[in-house]
């Protein structure tokens, strides 16, 4: 009798994972081709071979991507979400809208919450309105599922290397995956931006300085690292760009840097990328046109909370050859980048 439950057992494992290995073929076969830019992280598992462990621009979803059931009721550690995709013209997908329950518009990724949202007893913890507002904005950890991917024996540690380091140019890592019509994704292979990014701090602000003077000046850099020229469409005076907030800001923050007034009259142009060459934009955050609205003021960025960080982001996603989306580093005011 042992002999056949034991026999049993090993069946049913047997069963199970054929099972989901023909579940999984079968959505790559029928899933709908989405491609997602992320960056890997730690590139080996000593027990499994190599892998690269991937976190994605949707693995941290901030709070004005809700829905309005999360904002009222929170949400428990484990909960299944559902994030709503959208894709860009260059062929690259993220996430618009987190909720409870599947989207009606396909496609979407569906995902559990690593952490309640907001965390247990935060009631008790927090009498002060102001912190209380700060802690509802924390963006909610999501995995999907697609956030190891394994490769050959030793080219874990070289995807590292052309990845790049936080103090150097960095590539992004683009994952091809085949996405059901019930969320469920499976990462098909990758390939590598053709633009290369970095982000630094050009100067920091001094210790005890005046709030006028509190903000750092951050560059980011762009370098084509194709066999052909690109064209990125162009506007004077840095406008081809903008701040946007990542998390833990306040919602009428979200379009920061879209209605700078000098922005409207700015001459529209071009510049031309060859092979190897690159370009760089400075943003100093003491100017007034960066100041954000807190406390019921407008307040410089590096006197707002240090939980509340920026990306620099490029504003036209219509430039043809380049096929990622071009966002800095995410970083504070005072100039600590992720």
């Amino acid at each position: 009798m042992k002999r056949i439950l034991l026999i049993a057992a090993i069946a049913f494992q047997i069963l199970a994972v054929a099972a989901l290995a023909i579940s999984r073929e079968w959505i790559v076969k029928t899933g709908r081709e989405m491609t997602f830019q992320t960056a890997p992280i730690d590139p080996r598992d000593i027990f499994r071979g190599d892998y690269v462990r991937l976190e994605y621009l949707f693995s941290n979803v901030s709070s004005h991507q809700f829905d309005n059931q999360i904002i009222q009721t929170g949400i428990k550690k484990g909960t299944k979400v559902y994030l709503s995709l959208q894709t860009g013209d260059n062929g690259i997908s993220w996430g618009s809208r987190l909720s409870l329950r599947p989207p009606e518009q396909i496609p979407y990724l569906a995902g559990r919450v690593i952490e309640s949202w907001p965390y247990k007893g935060y009631e008790e913890e927090f009498h002060s309105k102001l912190l209380m507002d700060e802690l509802l904005q924390q963006p909610i950890q999501v995995k999907y599922g697609i956030e190891q991917y394994y490769v050959e024996q030793g080219s874990g540690r070289l995807m590292e290397e052309i990845r790049g380091t936080r103090s150097s140019y960095q590539v992004p890592l683009l994952i091809d995956t085949a996405v059901s019509g019930s969320g469920t994704a499976v990462i098909k292979s990758y390939h590598w931006a053709n633009i290369a990014m970095m982000t630094e701090i050009v100067r920091s602000p001094e210790r005890n300085a005046p709030p006028e003077r509190s903000g750092a000046m951050i560059r980011f850099s762009l370098r084509n690292i194709s066999d052909r020229s690109v064209t990125l469409p162009w506007k004077s005076g840095n406008c081809a760009f903008a701040l946007q907030p990542v998390q833990s800001v306040p919602l009428e923050t979200e379009n920061l840097g879209l209605d700078r007034p000098a922005c409207t009259e700015a001459s529209r142009g071009s510049r031309i990328l060859k092979p190897g060459q690159g370009i760089s934009v400075v943003f100093n955050l003491n100017n007034p046109e960066w100041y954000v609205e807190y406390n019921g003021k407008p307040t410089p960025m590096g006197r707002l909370p240090l939980s509340y960080r920026f990306r620099i982001t490029y504003m036209d996603e219509k430039v043809e050859g380049v096929n990622a989306r071009i966002r800095s580093r995410s970083f504070h005011g005072r100039g600590s980048i992720d």
